[in-house]
């Protein structure tokens, strides 16, 4: 009877409100007001040629939530490699368990796959260790279905380079860390296990273009699949991401936010592979819920409820972009933020929330601003081109079976494309950094840190440059979850913000 009154959805909410007052035995008078200020935020110490500054905000919605799921992990000199950095950022499902092994073991099993091709990326003893304890979970027969799902994978016709194993690494990575999650490991209810989305990140300093000598060969083929774009001179770093569910990253380039993740869920159309299937979304909801649970088509763990899991698959969405001194910050962000505010609002609101920090630094200093104009926003110099504000694909995997089906188009533009939550917002790479030793260089060509001696001076104008990038990005990320707060979030809210070299110029103008 109680099933044909309400709809899914509404039983849904019905058993979640009735485990938070069951975990909340607290008089409600004590609750009438829940500060906003309650956020937790943790800057990040990164030495990176194109990071200036790093910081996380969290923060658990404690109106909705009597539990944080989020996790999150930021590793410098990834692969005992100078100037890579990895970030990770986990959004737990039905429990925090798969969020927070995948963000132990997520960076240990990509490096391990990285390391396979690329010597160059280093194993510490621990992480070996690691690796060598799941030694009997991938048999032979599993690596034989390993190889079939990364082969499936088809490259876009942009550019052929050297990133095809790095996204092949990704997938591999992602396909091993669900099997792991398989065990059940602090699972503690026997009907369904926690899951996560996740979107990870690479980024490579201090990268020339290696297509400048190639140009004048590939200058057509280019021209076809990006008519709009022009390809730069140099490339300062890569940016290598790979996502699966709800997690969003943004890249904001020249002043224009671009969401470079897909996002996996009953409102993306092509996700239609669930329906082939033979998966049920319910239809009286605006996007449907798989199974009438959730949202989320992809992602890790969800293994306890077999037919939940038979339609929500492992397969990462990746893509790799490269990152100059046009680009300004990196903002990666759980779906507490995505579902209340879209692309361009985000954007909008760290630009703003930059120049604020800014001039309130400069007024505490008694010193005039350099610039009247916001420090974010696009310049209007002749210079500029309309290219200038838009990014090119240098290398992107498309999914193509009935596993894994593509949710791009091989020859869009990548100012086409959605993110999580609106309508019309462009996409771009996303996600963490942390502070730059050398603030104070000119980044037109990416430098060593250590070039020459400094006298007390430089040090100290050094210094005073990287605590105020630290400080903006703390300040960046705390507003933006207050931000989601305010405009009525009803999930667990981690927000990541990644200054890069493009803020340094523009702060010096």
């Amino acid at each position: 009877m109680i099933s044909n009154r309400f709809t899914e959805k509404i039983l849904q909410s019905i058993n979640n409100a009735f485990e938070l007052l069951w975990k909340k035995q607290i008089p409600a008078y004590y609750k009438i007001v829940d500060s906003i200020h309650r956020s937790s935020t943790h800057p990040q110490t990164i030495c990176h040629l194109l990071i200036k500054g790093v910081a996380i905000c969290e923060d658990r919605n404690s109106t909705w939530r009597a539990d944080m799921n989020d996790k999150f992990t930021v590793v410098n000199n990834f692969g005992n490699k100078h100037n890579v950095c990895f970030f990770g950022l986990f959004d737990g499902h039905h429990g925090v368990s798969a969020a927070e092994l995948t963000s132990v073991e997520l960076p240990v099993l990509l490096l391990h796959q990285l390391s396979r091709f690329d010597p160059s990326y280093q194993m510490t003893p621990e992480e070996q260790n690691i690796i060598e304890s799941f030694h009997t979970v991938f048999r032979e027969e599993y690596i034989a279905i390993e190889e079939l799902f990364s082969s499936i994978m088809k490259k876009t016709k942009t550019l052929k380079c050297e990133y095809e194993n790095i996204h092949k690494a990704f997938a591999k990575a992602f396909w091993r860390m669900d099997r792991l999650l398989r065990l059940g490991r602090k699972e503690v209810s026997r009907v369904r296990w926690s899951g996560c989305s996740a979107v990870t990140c690479i980024l490579e300093g201090n990268i020339k273009n290696p297509y400048a000598e190639r140009r004048i060969h590939k200058r057509v083929s280019v021209a076809e699949s990006f008519p709009s774009q022009m390809m730069p001179q140099i490339i300062s770093g890569v940016l290598h991401i790979a996502n699966t569910g709800n997690v969003q990253a943004v890249l904001c380039r020249n002043g224009k936010g671009f969401c470079i993740t897909k996002e996996h869920t009953t409102r993306n159309i092509t996700e239609r592979r669930l329906l082939q299937n033979g998966a049920m979304i319910s239809s009286n909801e605006p996007h449907g819920l798989l199974e009438g649970q959730i949202k989320t088509t992809r992602g890790l763990g969800f293994h306890g409820n077999l037919k939940l899991k038979k339609s929500i698959i492992p397969a990462p969405h990746t893509i790799s972009v490269p990152i100059d001194d046009l680009c300004q910050f990196l903002i990666l962000a759980t779906h507490g933020l995505w579902e209340v505010l879209d692309t361009k609002e985000v954007t909008a609101l760290a630009m703003t929330m930059f120049q604020v920090y800014k001039e309130t630094c400069f007024v505490k200093q008694n010193k005039s601003l350099p610039s009247k104009e916001p420090l974010l926003f696009p310049t209007n110099e002749p210079s500029n081109t309309k290219s200038e504000s838009n990014i090119h694909i240098l290398f992107q995997y498309k999914p193509e079976s009935t596993k894994c089906v593509s949710t791009t188009n091989s020859k869009e533009n990548v100012s086409d494309s959605k993110c999580s939550n609106s309508q019309n917002a462009q996409t771009f790479p996303s996600e963490m950094t942390n502070h730059d030793l050398c603030s104070e260089k000119e980044t037109k060509g990416p430098t060593s840190a250590n070039d020459g001696p400094k006298d007390s001076s430089e040090k100290e104008k050094e210094s005073c440059t990287k605590n105020f990038y630290e400080g903006a990005a703390k300040y960046i990320s705390h507003e933006l979850v207050n931000a989601a707060l305010v405009a009525g979030s009803r999930d667990n809210i981690t927000v990541m913000v990644i200054l890069l070299s493009g803020s340094e110029d523009q702060f010096l103008t």
